[in-house]
């Protein structure tokens, strides 16, 4: 599949001639990419990469305000450090538009000949065409600067750029934090559709969507989101909440008021993160007005008793208490100089806060419901409150709607602790927000009265007091590294029958191991797809499969090359040798080429064994010399390779199932 990349002047200094979609694995890389090809023409191209760097990074501060630590000297050669330049900025502004994009590009060819360069540029699954075109933009501003040209009109589509981005990226305000967690715990990902991801391979991956994790109950999900259900199940289980009314009318909502007493809430039956809420209502305009709005949200509205206490978010999983805060309501601090208006102003040029899923805190806008608490306090925006004087703009205290959280954990009393872990274990959930309504979260709810007033089966996690959590919830989901041991085998002749014998000395043991070779893809003695299937879709297969405990891959067709392996990383790469067909079964390259751009392209990903086949034919000392991995120093016969491999692979497993390294990553000298 090839991407839509052009060239954008008619003399540019970088011009793609070519471009490859990457859907799995390739050069080390520990997401999808694109592989493209581009001609230089450059020269004494310091001055003008100085320019790059000023202007870029005078865009990212004024648009943004983000301040960019400018590019180092670097002793590379004109269009190699041009290159560099380039990608370096290619993901500095894929971190900026937000994009979970963990690494930088890379150079994966030079050829001088051409004056040409192969690059491969990370990407998200669902985002190489955007990827491509948030490229293709960053080269014009480039060529344009190159070109001595006033600053290009094109930088200010930058902004166009990050909405598509965001068009086809995570919505969840959690996953791209569990993402960043899983890199850095060098815990595999990929995207299995929509917003699902999958952490781990195998026997040892689970699936997250934001916070549902391939455990949440489904029973649970509903009862927690239709807040009359849920209250249900609450009160059966001896969790104090609020009484309620349903209605269906604004003369309802007025009648239920009455009925309940001043104060109440009116929200939505069905909707979370506090859309919709109006709390401590005290007369009936201002139920009339906050019914109004909440049905613009939800046809389905609730009037509730309204319990005063300070709000608080108790973080539940796996039936403990993981973490709490109080959320202090949205609004601003009197300085006794500034004006409600310009105190906002003031609280919003704040760079945490901001729009849209993944920023830490929401902006304040002094909208109908700022205006109407301003008018009860007997203040407008151009009041002026006294120094220290805090001003509540928002009824309610979540974090979507302005508010603050602020740690509390250390406080929370023992009997607080265990009132949240049952309201979440009474709807089946195993991980869940818990909010709770208590006058001080460190005296117990047995002397001071408290309700739950609601339990989120999918609660966002927030970043501000809780960026702790998503290691902490990855590391109770996932075994270990997440990894299963995987062997990639290359080039070794089907009358070999390797990956069956593996599987056969591996299923001695205990280990239930998926092959795809010659034969087809096969789990243990179960086959899964008959003939040959191509190396990304059978590895797909058997690290999707929760049963596979051990992969065992072989490639004899190298257009892999253009699909890339199914896993970022595996534990043993075997070169075995250059049996090579194509489809139609003839080689399209001599077998030694072939093997050379396979063992290039994928020993990188390659972190722990590297074995060589006697009598194979293979010379690979120089690729080897810079590898990460421990590779033998003597080839290894065929009688004993199957032997070899089944030890490796088990040590592999051992130091997975404790998240260490698969083996020591000390290279030697190859002899």
């Amino acid at each position: 599949m090839k991407s839509s990349l052009t060239s954008i002047t008619d003399t540019p200094a970088f011009k793609v001639t070519g471009s490859t979609v990457i859907k799995g694995f390739v050069h080390g890389l520990r997401h999808p990419s694109l592989v493209v090809r581009l001609t230089i023409h450059v020269h004494n191209c310091q001055d003008w990469l100085d320019r790059v760097d000023q202007e870029l990074s005078a865009f990212l501060e004024e648009e943004h305000g983000k301040e960019v630590t400018l590019r180092p000297m670097s002793g590379d050669t004109d269009p190699v450090q041009a290159v560099n330049s380039l990608l370096s900025w290619m993901w500095r502004l894929q971190q900026s538009a937000k994009v979970s994009v963990f690494e930088q590009g890379k150079i994966i060819g030079v050829y001088p000949e051409t004056n040409s360069v192969l690059i491969v540029i990370p990407t998200l699954s669902s985002s190489h065409q955007v990827t491509g075109q948030f490229f293709s933009w960053l080269m014009h501003v480039f060529n344009g600067l190159y070109a001595e040209r006033e600053k290009p009109r094109s930088i200010g589509n930058f902004a166009e750029i990050v909405r598509r981005f965001e068009q086809m990226g995570l919505k969840s305000s959690n996953m791209p934090h569990f993402l960043s967690s899983a890199f850095t715990a060098g815990i595999p990902f990929s995207q299995v559709a929509d917003q699902v991801y999958q952490f781990g391979y195998g026997a040892r991956s689970r699936l997250l969507d934001s916070s549902f994790t391939d455990q949440t109950s489904q029973i649970g999900t509903r009862l927690a989101r239709i807040k009359t259900l849920a209250a249900v199940v609450l009160r059966r289980a001896g969790i104090p909440v609020s009484d309620h009314i349903m209605v269906s009318d604004s003369d309802g909502a007025e009648k239920a008021a009455n009925d309940l007493g001043f104060p109440v809430v009116v929200k939505p039956m069905d909707l979370d993160g506090g859309i919709g809420v109006a709390a401590g209502l005290t007369t009936l305009d201002e139920v009339r007005e906050a019914f109004e709005g909440a049905q613009k949200k939800s046809r389905h509205i609730l009037v509730e008793k309204h319990f005063e206490g300070r709000d608080y978010r108790l973080t539940i999983f796996q039936g403990k208490l993981l973490w709490a805060v109080e959320r202090l309501p949205g609004g601003v601090t009197g300085d006794g100089r500034s004006t409600v208006q310009t105190l906002v102003e003031l609280l919003n040029d704040d760079p945490l806060r901001g729009e849209g899923p993944h920023v830490p805190l929401k902006r304040i806008v002094l909208d109908d419901e700022a205006q109407s608490l301003l008018s009860k306090a007997g203040m407008g925006v151009g009041s002026v409150p006294g120094e220290g004087k805090f001003i509540r703009l928002r009824r309610t205290a979540n974090v979507a709607r302005g508010g603050i959280p602020v740690s509390v954990f250390e406080h929370v009393h023992p009997d607080n602790s265990l009132l949240a872990v049952r309201a979440a274990a009474a709807l089946r959930l195993d991980l869940a927000g818990v909010d709770l309504l208590i006058p001080d979260i460190s005296r117990s709810w047995r002397e001071s009265g408290c309700v739950v007033c609601e339990v989120n089966a999918q609660p966002g996690l927030g970043l501000i007091t809780t960026s702790h959590l998503y290691p902490q919830i990855l590391g109770k989901l996932v075994q270990g590294s997440g990894r299963i041991p995987v062997v990639v085998i290359i080039g070794a002749p089907p009358e070999w029958n390797v990956a069956a014998a593996i599987v056969n000395k591996l299923g001695n043991v205990g280990f239930v191991t998926g092959r795809g070779d010659h034969e087809g893809v096969s789990i243990g003695t179960e086959t899964i797809t008959a003939g040959v299937a191509d190396p990304y879709t059978g590895g797909q297969i058997l690290t999707g499969e929760k049963s596979v405990d051990a992969v065992v891959l072989c490639i004899n067709d190298a257009t892999v090359l253009g699909t890339g392996l199914p896993f970022a990383r595996f534990d043993l790469l075997v070169l075995a040798g250059s049996h090579f067909v194509t489809p139609d079964g003839q080689s399209e390259e001599p077998k030694a080429v072939q093997l050379r751009n396979l063992f290039n392209a994928f020993s990188p990903g390659c972190d722990g064994k590297v074995m060589v086949v006697a009598g194979s034919g293979i010379d690979v000392r120089a690729p080897l010399l810079s590898l990460q991995a421990e590779f033998l120093k003597e080839p290894v016969p065929q009688s004993s390779l199957v032997d070899a491999i089944v030890a490796a692979m088990i040590q592999a497993d051992g130091n997975h199932r404790i998240g260490m390294p698969p083996f020591s990553t000390v290279a030697s000298d190859f002899c």
